[in-house]
């Protein structure tokens, strides 16, 4: 049974509970030291003095997590106040000292540290003043102070390395999603313009035949010599359908380029609006050889009888071959293989390729892709109401498989997919 990886304990613990760590070990340390020192006071104001010094000692300890800088140079001051009033005592003054060292050194820079730590190492050899016969806590406690330097340096200099790679982290996971933002920006940029080449055709056919429905209106009232009943009435209302048609193709393109001056870029020969007709199933073998061309064999089989498809699924379907072919150019390896499968009710594609290039990931996203990978081709098949899958095949290789509804497609020979042969064929 797998257990979840618990985090390191010290990290487990609040602040507020080593800030109360803090207080009762000061609380306590404050006690022993008042002790201490109120051995050698005989009356009220020496007994005084004590308490002040005790709390002066037990105050940097409380203190040092929250003001390292102030709990230090409290504690210097409090040492020398000690060892000037009971040099023997001196020693009690030496342990917060210590304790602040170690937190100054861990929360602030270098040059920083090496001031307190050149202060605290003189403190502790004053203690041996004037004629150094009592070395004993000067050593002690200088051994002491350069340890606790250190520690603190190191723990110092690990904190400003996971602060920095925090920071680092969370630039580039910003960085990421901006990229990201921009890569679906442009994504469903290319499906509206796709779209519009589709529904551009369809409204300019609907357009077309209604101009041309009134024409054979009036060349037949022109024959017979008068109008025919509801002549007029249908005329109008082909005016009005060819009317809308035109206003509604010329705010499609306004729109259209509205768009591409938001988006800032160039567009390609093929993105350009009624430059070229959109692509559909029968420009793969176009889409092949430019593989080809680029290193690596594509073998196609086909299985189904094959039909034409309406222009936005056609597109589609051509896309999502396209980003697979430009993933596996990309980041696979020599060989891929097409399937297409004409079902009843589905239209499936499956792209697979055999082995994958070290050092890179099938799935990333294409530069050139007009898709730009796995989320336009999932993008495309959803609007049409299919769905796709992609991932690894466990075998070193990638695969990519996409299934489009047929909307009222019937089986014909005038299709504009080219005849495949229906086996395995290399394009070299």
């Amino acid at each position: 049974m797998a257990f979840p990886i618990a985090p390191p304990l010290l990290t487990r613990v609040r602040p507020a509970w080593w800030r109360a760590a803090d207080g009762a070990v000061a609380a306590c340390y404050g006690a022993a030291a008042g002790l201490l020192l109120a051995k050698q006071a005989d009356a009220v104001f020496p007994l005084l003095g004590a308490l002040a010094c005790a709390v002066a000692l037990a105050w940097p300890i409380a203190a040092r997590s929250r003001w390292p800088a102030a709990a230090f140079l409290v504690s210097l001051l409090a040492l020398g106040v000690v060892a000037a009033w009971q040099p023997r005592s001196a020693s009690a003054a030496l342990v917060p000292l210590g304790l602040t060292l170690y937190t100054l050194t861990s929360r602030t820079r270098p040059p920083a540290a090496i001031a307190a730590l050149s202060g605290a190492l003189i403190a502790a050899v004053s203690t041996a003043l004037p004629d150094f016969r009592h070395t004993g806590g000067a050593v002690l406690f200088g051994s002491a102070y350069l340890v606790l330097w250190a520690i603190g340096f190191a723990v110092g200099m690990n904190r400003r390395y996971t602060a920095l790679a925090l920071r680092a982290q969370a630039q580039q996971a910003r960085t990421g999603m901006e990229r990201a933002r921009h890569r679906l920006a442009r994504q469903r940029m290319d499906i509206a313009r796709e779209l519009h080449d589709v529904v551009a055709h369809h409204m300019s056919v609907i357009t077309v035949q209604a101009g041309y429905g009134g024409m054979l209106l009036e060349d037949g009232a022109a024959e017979v010599g008068a109008a025919a009943p509801g002549a007029a009435q249908a005329r109008a209302v082909l005016s009005v359908i060819e009317t809308t048609g035109r206003q509604a193709l010329d705010e499609m393109r306004r729109l259209v380029e509205v768009l591409r001056a938001e988006d800032g870029e160039p567009e390609s020969a093929e993105q350009e609006v009624g430059h070229a007709p959109a692509p559909g199933l029968g420009d793969l073998p176009r889409l092949i050889e430019r593989a080809a061309h680029a290193g690596v064999q594509v073998s196609v089989t086909t299985a189904g009888a094959e039909c034409a498809l309406p222009p936005g699924e056609d597109l589609a379907a051509y896309r999502i071959v396209q980003e697979a072919l430009t993933n596996v150019i990309k980041h696979g390896g020599d060989t891929a293989e097409l399937h297409l499968r004409f079902g009843e009710r589905y239209l499936e594609i499956q792209v697979t390729n055999d082995t994958t290039k070290s050092g890179s990931e099938p799935g990333q996203d294409a530069a050139r892709s007009p898709g730009r990978g796995t989320a336009g081709m999932r993008e495309r098949a959803a609007l049409y109401g299919g769905e796709l899958d992609a991932g690894p095949t466990g075998e070193g290789g990638y695969r990519i498989w996409a299934r489009l509804p047929l909307l009222s497609v019937e089986p014909t020979t005038d299709a504009p997919v080219p005849p495949m042969d229906h086996g395995p064929r290399a394009v070299r």
